[in-house]
């Protein structure tokens, strides 16, 4: 099997879910798009390696090419430092880097979200109850509130039905259905878990546009100083957070 060919384990966004696959080009090849937040308790990383385990046990070569979106990137080179034997190549989309690599939050859309995890997860509990009652009742008043700062691209977006249902289910699985799993993920991401990413031994694609106010390219440029495998980062003109999953090339 070549790498062309390898199938594809996607990582989601956080808030987010399968459905965000829906964005990816992937040139028909078999993709697991799991839910990272299904689980009970434990560590939610420890949950993912036995996703991982389980989705390449059912693969020809026993390895997959992993993805990941936004803090899914924090999944995705986490597995990839866990299991180099068994990920082929990573690639990395709109990618939030450890917040200890730099000053980041100024130039985060998601900023107080983050703050709260890290100093008031009571607070970011009631929050993301909040959000939850709003997923349910009023989803169109919750996405205008989180992409009330996006630009042009992701504004063109909204009106896609396609991108709205992919919106919507992740919001749900998020904020109603997985609601544990989603904060035990925002906390395993505002940790510090820069020092994996020199365990990564998969070669390496980022792809970031340069209009993200979700994730700054600043954060790819940490990333990429620090994974030793070969790295290439993509920058794409004008290309916001969701947009840039759109376009990412996967071949």
């Amino acid at each position: 099997m070549t790498s062309s060919q390898t199938p594809i384990f996607f990582c989601h966004g956080v808030p987010g879910g399968p459905d965000d696959a829906t964005l990816l080009q992937t040139d028909d090849l078999p993709v697991a798009a799991q839910n990272l937040f299904d689980f009970s308790t434990g560590d939610p990383l420890q949950h993912l390696f036995w996703q991982y385990d389980a989705a390449c046990a059912e693969t020809e070569g026993g390895q997959m090419h992993v993805v990941g979106f936004s803090i899914g990137a924090m999944a995705a080179l986490r597995l990839a430092a866990a299991r180099p034997d068994a990920v082929a190549r990573v690639t990395v989309i709109s990618p939030a880097a450890p917040l200890q690599l730099g000053d980041f939050l100024p130039g985060m859309a998601g900023a107080p979200v983050f703050k709260l995890a890290r100093q008031r997860p009571g607070v970011l509990r009631v929050l993301t109850a909040v959000q939850g009652l709003l997923a349910r009742v009023a989803p169109g008043l919750l996405i205008n509130q989180l992409f009330a700062k996006c630009g042009a691209q992701e504004q063109a977006m909204l009106s896609d039905p396609k991108f709205r249902a992919a919106l919507i289910s992740g919001m749900r699985s998020s904020f109603v259905d997985h609601r544990q799993g989603y904060l035990d993920y925002l906390s395993a991401y505002v940790a510090d878990w820069s020092a994996e990413l020199s365990q990564v031994r998969a070669p390496v694609q980022i792809w970031h546009g340069d209009g993200d106010t979700w994730s700054p390219l600043a954060m790819s440029a940490a990333i990429k100083k620090l994974v030793p495998a070969g790295c290439e980062l993509h920058v794409v003109p004008g290309g916001e957070h969701y947009s840039t999953l759109r376009a990412a090339r996967l071949g």
